[in-house]
């Protein structure tokens, strides 16, 4: 599969999910609901990436332990990712079971997780564009009729 239509896939995915997500929120037309917040003031604003990463990795590990070894994190640090992300949300995103090693994700939690992971999706497709638009710059100019020989009219 061509890494473009790859980027590309990914990217009307994440729309369409995104589309499905409002689609999904309820209306705010109603007296009684509150007004929305303009997205600079929204709460989404103070998580942080690798809080979103550490859930994912959590998620997917089903511990603590494992997401921590995974991301090269200690427990503890993964631990207050998930915290901070929970403090920032509003919401309980997992559920620790006896003992360290036993981790359920929440329903609000599985929504998290899915908008993560399209968010860690978009990062890696800006990474990979981002080396490629590199790579062509790298080598532009070094064709037949640019650099070291150029060619004679």
């Amino acid at each position: 599969m061509d890494d473009a239509f790859r980027r590309q896939w990914a990217v009307q995915l994440a729309k369409e999910r995104a589309d499905q997500a409002r689609a999904w929120s309820p209306t705010y037309d109603e007296p009684d609901e509150p007004e929305r917040r303009p997205l600079e003031r929204s709460r989404w604003l103070g998580l942080q990436v690798r809080s979103l990463l550490a859930l994912v990795a959590v998620a997917e590990e089903g511990s603590f332990v494992q997401a921590a070894r995974r991301l090269g994190y200690s427990r503890s640090t993964i631990s207050h990712q998930i915290a901070q992300l929970e403090s920032a949300i509003g919401e309980s995103l997992v559920v620790r079971g006896s003992g360290s090693r036993s981790v359920t994700v929440t329903p609000a939690g599985n929504v998290v997780v899915a908008h993560g992971r399209a968010v860690l999706k978009v990062l890696e497709n800006a990474e990979a564009q981002l080396a490629e638009l590199a790579r062509r710059e790298r080598f532009k100019g070094t064709g037949p009729s640019r650099g070291l020989f150029p060619a004679t009219q």
